[in-house]
């Protein structure tokens, strides 16, 4: 683990050979892959992967799975070599479409096989963040084209506004109404405006994130293959 995290190839082979265990993990279930890919080390990930360690592997504290903190850290050439050994194509292309990456999403494209929904859900995100070169990609890969977004009665949107906490995650969300679209914002980000689904459900394609109401105080949100529960704390 600590030859992983400091990037020290010939310590890791030697630990290895002396048959230290390649999924051994930290107290926060970070394994010796996941500790080179967020520090950058290249060459000793792709070793690791090369002695068949795992990609799919969640950090128990932020609950950030090993892909995310590549990406959000720039570390591009680790995030190519955890993309083409990915076991869910699906999540990972989500993942590097929002990066905005053309070379990461031709990586997923040519060594998994993504969902024909996960194609239309990454292209309808690129489509919405301009990512014009990402989304042609998509587009020859036989994304289709989003279907128009659904018009939810001003009355019904109206319901749904208010902050909303949860008891999951330390997070605050303000949902309000603007030219008959639902937006969202968390506490100290940018508002989003959502595509709704159904009367019920709002999407945000470029974060790949899902607002599900159950009554007009209390919603479900979904990303990255997680669910938190929000209600309402205080209403407009």
């Amino acid at each position: 683990l600590s030859a992983s995290r400091a990037g020290d190839l010939a310590a890791v082979k030697a630990a290895i050979e002396s048959g230290a265990v390649l999924e051994t993990k930290t107290p926060y279930g970070q394994t010796p892959l996941y500790l080179a890919a967020m520090n950058g080390h290249e060459e000793v990930v792709r070793f690791l992967l090369e002695k068949g360690a795992s990609t799919d592997v969640r950090d128990t504290f932020y609950k950030a799975p090993m892909l995310g903190f590549v990406l959000q850290r720039k570390h591009w050439g680790v995030a190519k070599l955890l993309a083409a050994k990915s076991a869910n194509p699906d999540q990972t292309l989500g993942d590097v479409a929002d990066s905005g990456r053309a070379d990461l999403v031709e990586t997923v494209l040519t060594s998994g096989k993504p969902t024909q929904a996960a194609l239309d859900k990454a292209y309808e995100a690129a489509l919405q963040g301009k990512n014009v070169e990402v989304a042609e990609l998509l587009k020859k890969a036989g994304a289709r084209e989003p279907a128009p977004p659904l018009t939810v009665d001003a009355a019904v949107l109206a319901t749904y506004e208010g902050t909303y906490k949860s008891e999951q995650i330390p997070v605050e969300i303000k949902v309000s109404v603007k030219d008959g679209k639902l937006y969202g914002q968390a506490a100290g980000q940018q508002e989003f405006a959502t595509k709704a689904l159904s009367t019920t459900r709002f999407a945000f394609p470029p974060a790949q994130l899902e607002l599900e109401f159950d009554g007009a105080d209390g919603f479900a949100l979904k990303q990255g293959g997680q669910t938190f529960k929000f209600k309402k704390a205080v209403s407009k």
